[in-house]
């Protein structure tokens, strides 16, 4: 029973925090853009991107070199992409339209903030 509620309340907690074990979850909001990422390196991962915005949204995820998805996330909706990391280093979600800075997927990281341009 003790095991039971230490599992459900771990599990809340990561959830509360925004972690997820195999995906990114990147918030779109007004002034900023929330990135929670895997808690460990995948070589295929999800990346579930939220738009928490009254406004449509044209994005693009992008590797160093090339588009890898381009995508609109109509007000308060979500796209959910899957990516094989194993053949890209790099990989960015960047809102194109309104234009807003790109932020970085990293895996292994707490919860990270992209705050607007000043």
């Amino acid at each position: 029973m003790k095991k039971t509620i230490l599992f459900i309340l771990t599990l809340n907690l990561s959830m509360a925090l925004g972690q997820s074990t195999d995906s990114f979850i990147v918030d779109v909001g007004n002034d900023s853009i929330k990135v929670s990422s895997p808690l460990r390196k995948l070589s295929v991962a999800s990346i579930i991107v939220r738009n928490q915005t009254q406004e449509r949204i044209i994005s693009e995820i992008k590797s160093d070199d090339k588009v890898v998805k381009r995508f609109v996330l109509r007000a308060e909706g979500k796209e959910v992409i899957q990516v094989d990391f194993s053949k890209t280093k790099k990989l960015y979600y960047v809102p194109v339209s309104p234009p807003f800075e790109a932020a970085e997927l990293k895996f292994s990281q707490r919860p990270y903030e992209i705050p607007p341009k000043d």
